[in-house]
């Protein structure tokens, strides 16, 4: 009898012991993540800098584009590089090809005098990728999908898709992107943006 009386009483201490190291551990953990989310979040700013800051946030203003994309597109083109050049001959941290710049150039009336070799420099590099994003944005619409895979693949050969009921079901957005490379593209530029987005 004396033992039974025992264990009622143990089993119950027994259980709030248990509680209690949960409640402890779960304390712990949740401390933990707490100390740790600064450190994960200086981390993500260094593989997401704002690099440029200044230059993005006046060119973006200037011709009315979400900054947030042109870190995006600046990540992705050139990792900030200025003096980046592709394969193809893009060149500078929005990885502008000539043709484009002198459209650019023809479609502003520009007459600063300012030359191809001059997308190296970080600030011209960035005024004209933006100035071009806004252009297609003009021409294209508000979808950044659409401005994107225009910015990569040309803007006649989005055209092209939006008309062809296998890539537009409503000629104004794209279902599918049949050049791998530009899907691959404004996939990965729209996930930057997200996560600038999220980190800023």
């Amino acid at each position: 009898m004396a033992r039974k009386r025992r264990q009622r009483i143990i089993w119950p201490r027994f259980l709030t012991f248990l509680a209690v190291c949960g409640l402890l551990i779960g304390g712990l953990i949740y401390g933990g993540v707490k100390l740790l989310a600064p450190a994960a979040d200086l981390a993500m700013e260094k593989m997401y800098p704002r690099t440029f800051q200044s230059y993005i946030e006046k060119y973006s203003k200037e011709y009315g584009m979400d900054e947030n994309l042109i870190y995006a597109v600046c990540k992705i083109e050139s990792n900030f590089q200025p003096e980046a050049e592709s394969k193809v001959g893009a060149r500078g941290v929005m990885q502008m090809m000539k043709p484009a710049f002198e459209w650019v150039q023809y479609r502003t009336k520009d007459e600063s005098g300012t030359t191809y070799d001059q997308m190296y420099e970080a600030e011209m590099g960035i005024k004209y990728g933006v100035c071009m994003l806004s252009l297609l944005k003009e021409e294209m619409g508000d979808d950044e999908r659409i401005i994107m895979a225009s910015y990569h693949a040309g803007m006649n050969a989005v055209k092209g898709w939006l008309k062809d009921p296998q890539y537009s079901s409503d000629g104004e957005t794209l279902d599918v992107i049949p050049f791998s490379d530009t899907n691959w593209y404004v996939d990965k530029v729209m996930e930057t943006k997200a996560i600038y987005e999220e980190l800023y």
